[in-house]
């Protein structure tokens, strides 16, 4: 096993990120293996890409779990410390037969070099709008989210229908006022490319 330093040490082109292949297991227990590789985002003339980006929170330091990971082409493999939410995030998203391709801040940029922190933060915009989709992970299910969450589809599910359907589903999404107001104070809404993003 190599020091985590290694990781990184082939540096990005201009125009290039990384992406992370997580690799299917069918036990959901088991330690998540994967795999980095550069790509090249900028100058491809694709509108979309076959990856998928995630947006979640990091949250804090003080528990970490381990992701093992090795460089395309490479040996050695390396042990990386990440957040807890991040880990369950990996958990959630292995298939338990396929690999997946995915783009995640935390792993796919080398977070020691501010150098490449900022030319990759240059391209977020990039990296989310040309994924083939963004999954966002709020976390666990509380205090009606799940309702609050089937309100939010039905109202924009209900956009083209007729005024009386439309006066009794917002009657609906009234009484679920607070748990849609408790969804939307969660971590990830405070985030500065969510305010970007949305704003």
């Amino acid at each position: 096993m190599s020091s985590t330093l290694d990781l990184y040490r082939t540096s990005l082109l201009s125009g290039s990120i990384r992406l992370l292949r997580l690799l299917p297991h069918k036990d959901k227990t088991a330690h998540i293996h994967c795999e980095l590789f550069h790509y090249p985002l900028i100058g491809s003339n694709t509108e979309t890409h076959l990856y998928d980006a995630i947006s979640y929170v990091w949250g804090g330091p003080a528990k970490t779990r381990s992701i093992f990971i090795r460089e395309q082409d490479a040996t050695s493999e390396h042990s990386l410390p990440v957040t807890k939410n991040l880990h369950e995030v990996l958990t959630r998203l292995r298939n338990p037969y396929l690999e997946r391709i995915i783009w995640i801040d935390a792993v796919c940029i080398n977070q020691v070099d501010d150098r490449e922190k900022e030319q990759q933060i240059r391209l977020m915009v990039e990296i989310y709008g040309q994924a083939n989709n963004v999954f966002v992970r709020l976390g666990e299910a509380a205090d009606d989210s799940d309702r609050a969450l089937q309100s939010i589809l039905i109202a924009g599910e209900d956009l083209d229908k007729p005024e009386d359907v439309l006066n009794e589903n917002i009657f609906e999404q009234a009484s679920n006022h607070q748990a849609i107001t408790e969804l939307l104070r969660r971590p990830w809404f405070q985030r500065i490319w969510v305010g970007y993003i949305i704003g």
